[in-house]
């Protein structure tokens, strides 16, 4: 258990991330498809690409304050990746910040993309196998960031717990 204590405006930030990595994850899932016929999603509209780069940007612009509170919650849990592991397939960048993946591309396409979801070269063809990997995937992503909060819950500075 970490020696740190945490200031609220941290928790803000940490529980305001929260807020903005489920807004993102909603948007990924309407675009990519559903588990229901028909399956095939028609191509992200602007409204869409709009709230993707909202998103992107708010998540990227608070990225610094973010990433080193993640640091201290992931090195002090059981399921962290070690670095020794022969198998351990995540990056730097991944480890530092599992969450970049979802809002580093440019646009919705170039996500899909990323997330190796896209089955066409020039048409938006979600492939229906990886929507499906990709969404247990991100809904582990948004356990492990509540996770995170309660975590970071037990370690507010206790004098502004009491106000």
């Amino acid at each position: 258990m970490t020696n740190r204590l945490y200031s609220l405006n941290e928790r803000e930030l940490v529980y305001e991330w929260l807020d903005k990595w489920f807004e993102l994850t909603l948007l990924i899932i309407e675009v990519t498809g559903t588990d229901e016929p028909p399956w095939s999603p028609p191509p992200p509209t602007e409204l869409d690409e709009l709230n993707y780069q909202r998103l992107r940007f708010w998540l990227a612009d608070h990225e610094e304050q973010f990433v080193p509170l993640w640091k201290d919650f992931y090195e002090h849990q059981e399921w962290a990746v070690s670095r020794d592991d022969d198998d351990a397939d995540l990056s730097d960048e991944d480890i530092r910040n599992p969450f970049s993946c979802c809002y580093k591309p440019d646009n919705l396409y170039y996500l899909a993309q990323e997330l190796d979801l896209q089955s066409g070269t020039d048409l938006w063809e979600p492939s229906e196998y990886r929507a499906g990997i990709v969404r247990q995937i991100i809904c582990l992503m948004g356990m492990r960031m509540v996770e995170f909060c309660n975590w970071l819950d037990e370690h507010i500075v206790n004098h502004e717990k009491e106000t």
